[in-house]
């Protein structure tokens, strides 16, 4: 028997009455769970395997099966506040399939489940500093060994002093001015000076430009490109949400 805490990453039916649960473990990794009854009023488990909720499981681990069976699950964070916000739950739901997708299979993952459950704990607070899902975005690179170096150029190996000239996600290397030359930047200039102030620990302005950065450079880095389906959501919930530039 494995007791451990534990984040869904995704639900889906299996009959009736029971789920199909996906959920990142802070001991196993991400485990595939079938919990029959789930769906009833009277489940033991309400709440407790809800998506992205964080909670404390205990089943018996068989490693020769492709599911598994839970015998208690109580909840530790729901993240209530989070789940009111729409566009910081679409950011939660793109974090919750990049692992899914893109996490090493059948091995213990803590320091993903770490990051996880503390950017997940920064959401649900009301004040949460607008670089969270960047940040986690960023950790997340490190965590699979894709370094990105936000402070030296790649080019010339200086050190830069202001926000870099140019970044390629297919390389992960940033240019200063000199080394840019004449030539015309492939970046935004909202999206270098939002990698400026990740490096420089500064409120971050216009997120979504260095978010969208940081995840082309994930899917380049990989080494496959699985379709991310939640971040067409998220697209459309900056519209509604973010206010228009100006």
């Amino acid at each position: 028997m494995i007791k451990t805490r534990s984040i869904v990453l995704h639900r889906y039916p299996y009959s009736d009455s029971s789920w199909i649960v996906k959920a990142l473990t802070e001991e196993c990794g991400i485990v595939s769970f079938i919990v029959k009854g789930g769906k009833r009023k009277e489940s033991p488990f309400k709440g407790a395997l809800d998506p992205l909720a964080l909670a404390e499981v205990v089943f018996k681990h068989n490693p020769n099966a492709e599911l598994q069976f839970i015998k208690e699950a109580s909840v530790l964070r729901w993240h209530e506040n989070l789940r009111a916000d729409l566009l910081k739950l679409a950011k939660a739901q793109v974090m919750a399939e990049m692992l899914l997708r893109y996490a090493p299979q059948g091995v213990p993952l803590e320091e993903e489940f770490s990051l996880m459950a503390d950017t997940l704990q920064q959401l649900d607070s009301p004040d949460a500093p607008e670089n969270i899902f960047s940040r986690w975005l960023l950790s997340t690179s490190e965590a699979w060994g894709y370094h990105l170096d936000l402070g030296t150029c790649g080019h010339c190996g200086k050190d830069l002093t202001e926000p870099a000239a140019d970044f390629s996600p297919e390389s992960g290397t940033f240019l200063c001015k000199e080394c840019l030359g004449v030539a015309a930047p492939r970046a935004k200039e909202e999206t270098l000076a939002g990698f400026w102030t990740l490096y420089k620990g500064i409120p971050l302005q216009c997120a979504q430009y260095t978010e969208n950065a940081l995840i082309s450079y994930l899917r380049n880095h990989i080494g496959f490109l699985k379709e991310i389906h939640s971040l067409q959501w998220l697209q459309e919930t900056r519209k509604l949400c973010l206010p228009p530039k100006t």
